[in-house]
């Protein structure tokens, strides 16, 4: 069994075990609960920390549903000790993110304040990479929701090109390069910041290219994406290579699942490994062939659909 493979088994234990006990523990179907990150892409490891997304449902009239702090303080009350039972680490910042969303935020698309009070952030998770833990049938229609608001227009205009969400994701990949080179810290000891800087690099934006590639299908409609969304980026990128098997025949699959999983070790090496100035320039020397292969693949598919590629800013990508 390799690396990918033992990650995907580790995550859908880890998975199964967390539903069992939100079902046990949480009762509340106003709130629906999705893991993203290593556990959303099934690439987990025993020292993952849990990253989690809470979304508040609007009440049966469609009204942004409200819950008074002491409800807020015993719901995440038990999802900190579901969170310590399951071994993971405290979450980050000692659990400033964890708040919650309302379905009304998360469904206003575009709206001036959704990059601040992180709904933005929630809403390309929803369809890059969750996985839910809680009120599986909220989940669903969320993510139907979401789509749905993306594809307003879809029957007004044909061919119906998905630009909105495109820019989107390009949109929260740029973000994220932005939060790192803010976010870096000099206190941080320089294997930790040459972990983030491949991270970056590896995890983040292959999630985000994976997507992307699959919208550059031909008369796409809602339910593809919803069918790409809830794929991990490596089914997508599977079923990228059946759907244009003509000219990849498995290279750029067998290249990714090779190169991915060298990054998924790494997981693992220690700070004496680290502390090698060679095994870390080897380390981003990997980093940006990875990267530099996926920007390959995507103008590659892009190639298919050139209707699509001239409506996008894919010239940033031949530099």
């Amino acid at each position: 069994m390799n690396e990918l493979e033992e990650a995907k088994e580790l995550s859908n234990t880890r998975i199964k075990d967390l539903r069992s006990k939100f079902e046990k523990g949480i009762h509340n179907k106003d709130i629906c609960v999705f893991a993203c990150g290593s556990l959303g892409r099934l690439e987990i490891t025993d020292t993952s920390d849990l990253d989690l997304f809470f979304i508040l449902m609007d009440d049966t009239t469609g009204k942004e549903r409200e819950i008074s702090n002491i409800d807020k303080y015993r719901f995440f009350s038990k999802i900190y000790d579901i969170n310590h039972e399951m071994g993971f680490q405290d979450p980050s910042k000692g659990g400033f993110y964890w708040d919650f969303i309302t379905e009304c935020r998360l469904l206003d698309i575009g709206s001036r304040i959704e990059d601040f009070n992180n709904s933005f952030t929630a809403r390309m998770l929803l369809m890059l990479e969750a996985k839910p833990l809680h009120n599986t049938e909220a989940y669903l229609q969320l993510k139907k929701r979401v789509i749905d608001k993306y594809f307003e227009e879809y029957d007004a205009h044909k061919p119906f090109y998905p630009l909105f969400l495109m820019n989107d994701i390009w949109k929260y990949w740029y973000t994220l390069t932005l939060n790192y080179e803010y976010r870096r810290d000099s206190t941080d000891n320089v294997n930790k910041r040459y972990w983030k800087r491949l991270k970056l690099k590896y995890a983040r934006f292959f999630t985000c290219l994976s997507l992307l590639l699959c919208l550059f299908k031909k008369d796409l409609d809602q339910e593809d994406v919803f069918r790409f969304s809830e794929m991990t980026p490596f089914e997508r990128i599977e079923y990228l290579d059946k759907e244009y098997e003509d000219f990849s025949k498995g290279e750029y699959l067998n290249r990714i699942k090779k190169e991915y999983g060298w990054f998924l070790k790494l997981r693992i090496k220690t700070d004496e490994w680290w502390n090698s100035q060679e095994n870390r320039n080897e380390a981003l020397k990997m980093a940006d062939e990875f990267h530099l292969l996926l920007k390959e693949m995507l103008l590659v598919i892009a190639s298919t659909n050139p209707e699509l590629a001239d409506k996008t800013d894919l010239i940033l990508l031949r530099r």
